[in-house]
């Protein structure tokens, strides 16, 4: 069998076959086709498409492409992912909540790094000082789970093809596409033994999906997939044109979920992990509904066993007894990685906002060294953006509405410029919107 052969196949927009598929993935993880070729199929699959057998395919041949974690038969193992958003630290506060709440479940959230404009959630630990993301085995992921029940990491040895692909999708446009995104989730997650899966899919001008209709469409396909492999999946579509929360930005972005775990944060915020928590309890029949979920989740998040469980599970993850203290209960900002410069921000005029174009002010951030251009680069955790304006805010021309934190003794002042064009202003009162679109379920 060639590559060359199964490229130029795709390139006619011909389906491939299983065993194409399976050729391609061992091929990727063993080393043995060039990086131009990893590339060439992938732009091939984006521009032309993948059926749903081929998408059904690829996920299971990589799933099967590494190692897969086997829990103790009685584990209710339940994990979520995000389709990615600016601002998206949903993760790092929802997994410590969840485990609080239901010691019996088992949550091993095997997480990436950012692609394109998105946050990744591995950056954004990454900022805690001592937090190293790949340093664990299969073994030492499986003491963790069945000993403790939760934790967040990267995996190279869990769908060991997604982890090449990833990063390769990452500088060669080919993110959003719905075969590619299926394929990524999903064997990572069959890999790591989930059996319960919420999808938050994040749906407007910030977010690879701009409408209902399309993430409609890609919802039902993703549940379709994850049941083929044994995953009882629900898809929550949830609004993304502004930044979630306050901050943008990955040593930022810790500070807010820390808020976030000491009951302090942004309600956007708290309503995702109360929607997710919710559903997942739900789901599991932990409650006999999603509110009573989200009641639940809501009481740790102030009762401080959310934060508890977090600064154990840093801990376990091998940061310091002491940093992992004083991040949770002591300075946070001094433990975390702080930028040099801050500016502020004002309106180009007074009225009403809108709207708040996350990509752009991602876009910006990426920019200034918060994502990569290129898949080994070196990010820069203090760069990032505080809102101090939402949707429905009245601002007037010498308003503050965000800060920029960043680390450049010659910045560009064009930046600063599209950060003021970032937000909307209009002349009428706007009323908040609801962050839930809708829900697609499995049956």
């Amino acid at each position: 069998m060639s590559i060359v052969a199964i490229i130029k196949k795709k390139c006619q927009k011909k389906e491939l076959t299983d065993d194409e598929i399976k050729f391609f993935v061992k091929s990727t993880v063993d080393g043995c086709i060039d990086q131009c070729q990893i590339g060439a199929m992938l732009m091939a699959l984006y521009l032309n498409g993948l059926t749903n057998a081929e998408v059904s395919n690829m996920t299971t041949a990589m799933a099967n492409s590494g190692t897969t974690l086997k829990f103790r038969s009685s584990a209710i193992v339940v994990d979520k992912h995000s389709t990615g958003g600016v601002g998206d630290k949903v993760s790092i506060p929802l997994v410590p909540a969840l485990s609080a709440v239901q010691e019996d479940f088992i949550i091993p959230m095997v997480s990436g790094r950012g692609l394109e404009f998105t946050g990744g959630t591995l950056d954004k630990l990454e900022s805690i000082p001592g937090f190293s993301a790949f340093s664990f085995d299969d073994q030492h992921l499986l003491g963790i789970a069945n000993n403790f029940g939760c934790f967040i990491v990267g995996s190279d040895d869990l769908s060991p093809a997604d982890s090449v692909l990833y990063k390769a999708r990452d500088v060669t446009a080919t993110v959003d596409n719905a075969g590619l995104i299926i394929a990524s989730i999903i064997s990572k997650k069959a890999a790591a033994g989930i059996k319960y899966l919420i999808l938050d899919l994040k749906v407007g001008i910030s977010s690879f999906f701009q409408s209902i209709d399309e993430a409609k469409t890609f919802g039902k396909q993703f549940v379709l997939v994850a049941k083929l492999l044994g995953i009882e999946c629900r898809v929550l579509m949830t609004r993304m044109s502004a930044p979630i929360g306050n901050y943008v930005g990955n040593s930022l972005e810790i500070l807010e979920s820390i808020n976030c775990l000491k009951g302090k944060g942004p309600s956007d915020l708290q309503t995702l992990i109360e929607l997710i928590g919710g559903h997942l309890l739900e789901m599991t029949h932990k409650v006999s509904s999603v509110n009573e979920g989200r009641k639940r989740m809501a009481d740790s998040l102030t009762n401080g066993t959310a934060l508890e469980k977090f600064k154990q599970m840093l801990i376990e993850l091998k940061v310091n007894e002491w940093i992992a203290n004083e991040l949770c209960y002591g300075n946070t900002t001094a433990v975390l990685p702080m930028a040099k410069y801050e500016i502020e921000i004002k309106p180009l005029t007074s009225g009403y906002v809108n709207d708040i174009n996350g990509m752009t002010i991602a876009n910006v951030c990426n920019k200034l060294g918060a994502g990569r251009q290129f898949s080994n680069q070196t990010i820069d955790p203090a760069v990032g953006i505080r809102l101090l304006v939402k949707k429905g805010s009245h601002v007037e021309i010498d308003t503050v509405c965000m800060v920029l934190y960043h680390n450049e003794t010659d910045l560009n002042e064009s930046y600063l410029l599209l950060l003021q064009q970032s937000i909307e202003l209009v002349d009428e009162i706007v009323e908040p919107e609801d962050i839930l679109l809708g829900v697609i379920n499995c049956n």
